[in-house]
């Protein structure tokens, strides 16, 4: 009988052993086959057109391995399909972050979609600075971008002509000053800028920028006038 019980014992040690042996191995070579499962489900949703059932799934992929990449960015596509572009933002963060060189473009892509989705989302609430902050992340992440630099550039505009409506003449011109490095050659935003100084009290800096976008184009109406009523004052 006690015989019987040692073998037993040998039997359960080396079960335990074993499965100790099997787990470290798997987790030893990032084998998390529950994390894969859980992306498949939500892949298959995914493809189906069923993003909010996926989002479920690629969610508990990435907290089951917090490296699984290809979860995060299928995690924010789901929510850019729908058009919950702030719940985008982390996990596509995330996949660039995790992402090898060779898929690193398509993830650039993706990201810079969820950050004009987020721009124009906030710009519709009127929180300028919540779209131009998303702007500039998306203009960092592609520097030679037209379209995040020419959004960029309206969003300060627009910034701009709202806080010198408002009676904020300082912050005006810190808004058309980052118009005007944008795009040095528009005339609108020295014109902007003019303006700012101009409410500010500022007529030496108004003038020269006044005479600034009358260099770059003498036949505007606008600069022509504005000028006109520097010399009257």
């Amino acid at each position: 009988m006690g015989r019987i019980i040692r073998q037993r014992k040998r039997m359960t040690n080396f079960l335990i052993i074993a499965c100790v042996f099997i787990i470290s191995s798997c987790a030893g070579l990032g084998i998390y086959p529950s994390a894969q499962y859980e992306f498949d489900q939500g892949l298959a949703l995914f493809n189906r057109g069923r993003y909010e059932e996926a989002v479920a799934h690629f969610q508990k992929a990435t907290e089951i391995d917090p490296e699984f990449a290809k979860a995060y960015l299928y995690l924010g596509r789901s929510y850019l399909n729908l058009a919950q572009w702030l719940n985008a933002l982390a996990p596509l963060r995330t996949a660039l972050r995790l992402s090898p060189a060779e898929t690193r473009k398509e993830v650039v892509g993706i990201l810079l979609d969820a950050l004009f989705g987020a721009a124009s989302h906030e710009l519709k609430k009127g929180n300028f600075k919540g779209a131009i902050g998303f702007l500039k992340e998306a203009l960092e992440l592609q520097p030679q971008s037209d379209r995040a630099s020419k959004e960029l550039f309206e969003a300060f505009m627009a910034f701009g002509g709202k806080l010198l409506s408002e009676g904020n003449p300082r912050e005006a011109i810190g808004a058309f000053s980052e118009a005007v490095k944008l795009s040095p050659h528009t005339v609108d935003a020295h014109l902007g800028l003019a303006r700012a100084f101009l409410k500010g009290g500022d007529l030496l800096k108004a003038l020269q920028t006044v005479k600034d976008a009358l260099k770059i184009d003498p036949t505007n109406k606008d600069a022509q006038s504005l000028f006109r009523e520097f010399m009257r004052r």
